[in-house]
């Protein structure tokens, strides 16, 4: 397994964990304040998040499609940048547009700098 292969499965691995912390956090709120006032929240307040949610994993699924297609012309590993995207959307295509652009500045540094293009 190389390296950015480990690395995406520790990202993968902690997404996991921090999603399901806020399930977590919601079911002890219900357990420390009881379910009667925990559900007077306000309905608005939880259709505003729902919707936001929904928003959100949309983004992230386009960003997803977006850096699989990217990532099949670069010559990278795609399912694993489309997973990348799917948990984290812009955040993941920055960082892999960061690395192309190391990537092509390391290559050109290679070649050497009287190289003409």
């Amino acid at each position: 397994m190389k390296q950015i292969e480990k690395f995406l499965m520790l990202i993968l691995i902690l997404t996991i964990i921090s999603t399901s912390g806020t399930y977590l956090s919601n079911i002890l709120l219900v357990k420390l304040y009881g379910a009667a006032q925990y559900s007077q929240m306000a309905f608005f307040d939880k259709v505003v998040a729902s919707i936001f949610s929904v928003f959100r994993m949309l983004v992230n699924i386009c960003v997803a499609i977006w850096l699989f297609v990217a990532a099949r012309e670069h010559k990278a590993q795609a399912w694993a940048w489309c997973v990348f995207g799917v948990f984290f959307g812009l955040a993941a295509a920055i960082f892999f547009y960061l690395i192309c652009i190391y990537e092509t500045l390391q290559a050109r540094s290679e070649v050497g700098p009287n190289a003409t293009n």
